[in-house]
C-alpha cells in the first residue's frame, strides 16, 4: 500500500502566505491522491509526526509520502523561490528511485525543477536525516510541490498534479520497484 500523509498538523500549519497554510493544503492533496490510487493507497490521519510514522509502521506500507510546501524569505522580507523538489533518506537507493519518478512529474506542473535532495533535517547534515524519512520502515519520500506564496498556481494545479501523481506513483508501485 501507498501511505500519504500531509506535513505538519492542525495546532502547527506549517508555512503559510495571506491565509493559506501549507497544512490544509497538503491535507486537499492528500485526499485527491488516496482518490486517485483508490484500492491502493491509505490517507494517514493527521497528527503530530510520531503518530503519524507509527500509523505507517504498523500498517502495510511499501512506500510512503508526505506533503509539504516549501516556503523561504530573503534578506529584505520578501517571498522568494519557486520550482518544485523531492527528499528522499540520505543513501536509500530505493528512495532514490521514488524520488526520482515523482519529481519528474512535478518538474512538469511546478518549474523549475529543484531536484531530488537528500532529506536532512533542515537541510543540515549536522542535524541528521528528516524524522520521517529516518524513522519509516519503507522508502519514503516528501514532495515539495512549489513554495506557498505562489498560493494561485498551487490552486491551479492541483487537480492535474495529484492526478498525474497518482499516475506515477500507480506505475512505479505496480512495477514492484518499491
Amino acid at each position: 500500500m501507498i501511505y500519504i500523509s500531509a506535513g505538519h498538523h492542525s495546532l502547527k500549519k506549517g508555512a503559510s502566505f495571506e491565509e493559506f497554510y501549507e497544512h490544509d493544503e497538503a491535507l486537499v492533496w492528500v485526499d485527491l491522491l488516496v482518490c486517485h490510487l483508490k484500492d491502493i493507497a491509505v490517507r494517514v490521519p493527521p497528527g503530530v509526526l510520531k503518530e503519524k510514522v507509527k500509523f505507517i509502521n504498523e500498517g502495510e506500507a511499501k512506500i510512503a509520502i508526505e506533503v509539504h510546501f516549501n516556503s523561504a524569505i530573503d534578506s529584505n522580507g520578501n517571498r522568494v523561490g519557486k520550482g518544485s523538489e523531492t527528499l528522499y533518506y540520505p543513501g536509500s537507493e530505493k528512495g532514490l528511485s521514488l524520488a526520482k519518478a515523482v519529481q519528474l512529474v512535478l518538474a512538469r506542473h511546478f518549474p523549475p525543477s529543484r531536484g531530488v535532495k537528500e532529506g536532512w533535517y533542515r537541510m543540515d547534515k549536522r542535524k541528521g536525516p528528516d524524522y520521517f524519512l529516518a524513522r519509516t520502515k519503507c522508502p519514503a519520500i516528501i514532495i515539495e510541490p512549489e513554495f506557498v506564496h505562489r498560493k494561485e498556481i498551487i490552486r491551479s494545479k492541483r487537480s492535474n498534479a495529484c492526478e498525474d501523481l497518482a499516475h506515477a506513483l500507480r506505475e512505479y508501485y505496480e512495477r514492484g520497484l518499491e
